[in-house]
């Protein structure tokens, strides 16, 4: 910028400079593309672009300051007696496309800097320029530092822009003298790490959320703030590669630092720019921008995109696996900060004790040290690699933690690719791997387990290399909150709590399996390597992680046994939950199939405690109590089917006393419901026996005895009443759901009428159960108990008891009460013909309010015959409003009959399992009639998204 500075021409001279900034602003502005084109050069985004428009604010201020100054007012005395500095990011010498600017005035007497201060804002304002300021003097500055954090760190982001330059050096040597002084700094690093604590709490707590704030969440920029003021108030100079030539850092650490701050620049850049504000959470929506800025395509990470063509007309503009590509890039990035972090600020905070320290030689190159674990001498790891994870062993066999100088020499080894290599050569240390991963015990390691302390080191991938592409590895849906390696850490953790016995209470049946596991460290192993044939793009991760583990195990020594049994579980991981959330456990069949997928009744275990392990480490939210339940009933039927015993084998068994604890629990949970005479609670009883009798096993393990004890009052009183429709809130097990009950005559098309007035009620349904049962007592005295897979006597009549979990779209459960009322009318509407299921659902779901954006779900429909006496029809697709009604109404009109529905809720994706039945009661024909069936579902799930349902 170019403009007049003399005093006659000072209106000229602003209006010359405002054009100017205007003329370089809008440029900045056109370096970042506006829709997901891909930038080219997308490096030109990044920290480059926050040092252009930190450049450009410098001349801006510098020029206005000498402009204003030789205008005459203020006097030049004033502005001669003021500092101008920025702090923050812009002190930082880097401000993103949207950040406010942040400066300081620097007086002898701010009282009279107020003016200089007035003479420079209001034409910055004039501008657009968005600016944060305060006038302060140097006692202010040190005074206020002392118990003001931001006030502090202000002083370590302080950079001088025009004016007295002396104000500034003298501001730094008080601070530098007095709160970061060598004796203060402990003291000054405690307030960070505790400024640190309560923004990753309030952020989230994690590297990996599904939608981070690249500022202020963990492992975002603001970190490396963090790590800058630390190592600045350590050893003055805040800058990775000033610490490189101070010997705080080494040159591989700062490259991590630089490329991981690149990353996490160029996100935040496109965040402001396709905002038009200052915002940093990186949302679904925004994901998919900033991918295709970024150049992520299907087959190539950014520095291939270029080549790659535009996509194919049929083809989003921006792939999944380019945007799960990106975020893995990403996660990557945030965990180098956060790892950086640590070790920066562990380097800068001095120890001041002056006590005798205990150092003990433990052998093999190991001492303990004050307490901690460390290396006789660096040199070791070079000469004698194992001893890194000699160390490790040492630690936790003594109950405490490494060193830190210890751990930092670890990590810096494992990134040579020749101490990996060494390391994997040894025997020594593959014995030791082994043991540490089945290793079970607490631990003080600063990861706190062993596993992720492994991992933190960098020696899980050091000695299993294969496990470095699922390193980062996102899934791009909301269903798996964490990366592959994150998730099957968590696994293994979760192992170890399991055979510990310390979630007795959520998984007891899985404690009392784990504690008898006869071949522990294969089944770590199995559970450590379950996902590491993940690979973006990739399909059928479980048969290429299989074959990866056996080149693994065979490496690290485990015997051919042992190496065939873990790449089976591996190769089988996903079948047990498979078959127990979307097929018919009373179906012999089902039992009869897994139990052909499993090595005996020790497979079976091994393959339970994996999926446990699996399924709850998946999402905080992703092992429900039904899916725990479920679990626990097809272990138990495949356990006792493997055994050789039979369904009526005797009152011994585990299911038997599980049924015996259910019906009793029922019984007594019974006579807490209210009834009006001693003659009523006699009928209570006498029909809640027979309507036991006449329910599924499956039924009576998976709901709790109030729920149960409720569905009986419920159909005796439809039943009695000869009501069309029931409907009732009952004992939810769920605390995420309210529990709804319907009872009716089954009829065909009573699961569409009922899912029509769930979806007119804008009532989530999150898991489903539907039960037919038969009502009419034997001329014996007995009951007709319809069975899956059997026809009741002619003249029969079927009651359908049906149970919805579900959650008010607007009011969650709390909402669903006052649905009921105007459930139960739109339901007799649709049965008795007042309007269609189909106008019932399309009135209501037109109202319904846009949700925000999440990740594309691709629908797939599969259809089986291999159930006993049923087709299967599984659709897996993205979760909206209407979705159950619109299968089960496309079912009723395709003149199928509904046995049963296994509704599997899975962040946006839905898996909706339907057993059914020709009209005659035989299997769908191949051939046409399939196709037919395909075709009709798939017209209505499309027909779905065109009215507007976003999901």
């Amino acid at each position: 910028m170019s403009v007049d500075l003399s005093p006659t021409s000072r209106p000229s001279g602003l209006a010359e400079l405002r054009a100017a900034y205007a003329r370089e602003r809008a440029e900045l502005d056109r370096t970042v593309p506006s829709g997901p084109t891909p930038a080219a050069d997308p490096a030109a985004v990044g920290v480059a672009l926050g040092r252009r428009h930190a450049r450009l604010l410098d001349d801006l201020l510098a020029r206005l300051f000498h402009l204003l100054r030789e205008s005459g007012g203020p006097g030049r005395k004033e502005w001669d007696s003021v500092a101008i500095a920025g702090v923050g990011g812009y002190g930082r010498d880097a401000v993103a496309l949207r950040s406010d600017l942040d400066l300081r005035i620097l007086a002898r007497d701010a009282q009279r800097a107020s003016a200089i201060a007035d003479a420079l804002l209001y034409p910055l304002w004039d501008m657009g320029v968005a600016v944060g300021h305060q006038v302060v003097t140097i006692d202010d500055l040190i005074e206020g530092a002392r118990e003001d954090l931001p006030t502090a760190t202000s002083l370590l982001d302080w950079r001088h822009v025009v004016g007295d330059a002396s104000l500034s050096d003298a501001l730094w040597q008080r601070a530098a003298s007095g709160i970061f002084a060598h004796s203060e700094l402990p003291r000054f690093i405690e307030r960070l790490g505790k400024e640190i604590s309560q923004r990753h709490e309030r952020f989230g707590g994690s590297v990996y959320l599904l939608e981070p704030d690249v500022k202020n969440g963990a492992g975002g920029l603001r970190d490396l703030d963090v790590a800058r003021w630390a190592a600045k108030a350590r050893y003055g100079v805040g800058e990775f590669d000033a610490l490189v030539r101070f010997g705080a850092l080494v040159a591989r650490e700062a490259e991590e630092i630089r490329s991981a701050s690149e990353m996490l620049w160029r996100i935040r850049n496109l965040l402001h720019a396709h905002s038009g504000r200052r915002t940093d959470r990186l949302t679904f929506d925004e994901q998919e921008l900033c991918a295709g800025v970024l150049g992520y395509s299907k087959a190539a990470g950014p520095a291939e995109a270029g080549r790659r063509g535009a996509p194919p007309a049929d083809e989003p503009a921006v792939s999944p696996e380019a945007i799960e590509r990106m975020m893995s890039d990403y996660y990557r990035s945030a965990r180098a900060i956060s790892r950086s972090l640590d070790m920066i600020v562990s380097r800068a905070t001095p120890t001041l004790t002056r006590r005798r320290r205990r150092d003990e030689d433990l052998g093999g190159g190991v001492r303990l040290f004050d307490g901690c674990i460390t290396m006789s001498d660096p040199d070791l790891l070079r000469t004698d690699p194992a001893i890194a994870l000699r160390l490790v062993s040492e630690a936790v066999e003594r109950g405490v933690p490494l060193l830190p100088y210890a751990r930092g020499a670890i990590v810096r080894a494992a990134g040579d690719p020749a101490f990996c290599a060494a390391l994997r050569e040894s025997p020594e240390a593959a014995e030791r791997f082994r043991t540490l991963v089945a290793t079970c015990k607490e631990t003080e390691l600063q990861s706190g387990s062993v596993v992720r302390e492994l991992h933190d080191l960098g020696l899980l991938l050091a000695m299993i290399p294969e496990f470095l592409p699922v390193v980062g590895r996102v899934h791009h849906d909301v269903y798996h909150v964490y990366t592959v390696d994150v998730h099957s850490v968590a696994a293994v953790d979760r192992l170890a709590a399991l055979v510990r016995g310390e979630l007795a209470g959520e998984f007891g049946l899985a404690c009392r399996l784990a504690a008898e596991a006869t071949r522990p460290t294969m089944l770590f192993f199995a559970t450590l390597l379950h996902d590491v044939g993940k690979a973006i793009g990739g399909t059928d991760h479980s048969r290429r992680g299989a074959e990866m583990a056996r080149k693994i195990l065979a490496r690290l020594g485990f015997s051919q046994e042992d190496i065939d049994e873990a790449c089976h579980l591996v190769l089988k991981h996903l079948v047990m939950y498979l078959i127990a959330t979307r097929r018919d456990l009373d179906d012999p069949a089902t039992i009869s199939e897994f139990c052909r997928e499993v090595h005996g009744r020790e497979g079976l275990r091994d393959l339970y405690l994996l999926t446990v392990a699996d399924l709850s480490t998946t999402s905080p939210t992703s092992m429900t109590s039904w899916k725990a339940r479920m679990l626990d009933e097809l272990y138990l039927s495949a356990d006792r089917a493997l055994r050789g015993a039979r369904e009526d084998a005797g009152p011994f068994g585990i299911d038997d006393q599980r049924m015996a604890r259910a019906i009793s629990g029922t019984v007594g949970a019974l006579e807490d419901l209210p009834a009006a005479s001693e003659a009523e609670r006699r009928a209570q009883r006498d029909f809640l026996a027979r309507y036991l009798a006449s329910m599924p096993e499956r039924y009576l393990l998976a709901n709790s005895p109030a729920a149960i004890a409720a569905h009986s009052e419920l159909a005796r009183q439809q039943q009695a009443g000869g009501n069309s429709v029931s409907v009732a809130l009952v004992p939810s097990r769920h605390p995420e759901a309210a529990e709804v009950c319907v009872v009716a005559p089954d009829r065909p098309g009573l699961l569409a009428a009922i899912t029509a007035a769930l979806a007119a009620s804008r009532l989530e349904v999150h898991a489903a159960q539907i039960h037919s049962r038969a009502c009419d007592d034997m001329d014996d005295g007995g009951v007709i108990r319809a069975r899956a897979g059997s026809s009741p006597p002619a003249g029969v009549r079927l009651q359908a008891v049906d149970l919805f979990w579900v959650r008010d779209r607007a009011e969650g459960v709390g909402g669903v009460a006052r649905a009921i009322p105007k459930l139960v009318v739109d339901i007799q509407a649709v049965l008795s013909g007042q309007i269609s299921g189909a106008e019932l659902a399309k009135k209501r779901r037109g109202g319904a309010l846009r949700e925000r954006p999440t990740p594309k779900v691709r629908t797939q429909i599969s259809i089986d015959d291999r159930a006993s006496h049923h087709t299967v029809i599984e659709v897996l697709t993205r979760d909206r409003p209407g979705l159950l009604f619109a299968i089960s109404d496309a079912l009723y009109q395709l003149g199928l009959s509904i046995s049963v529905a296994k509704i599997n809720t899975e962040g946006t994706r839905v898996v909706d399992v339907f057993y059914v039945s020709e009209a005659d009661g035989t299997k769908i024909a191949s051939g046409k009639r399939t196709q037919e069936v395909e075709e009709r579902l798939q017209a209505v799930l499309q027909g779905l998204d065109g009215e507007g349902s976003v999901g």
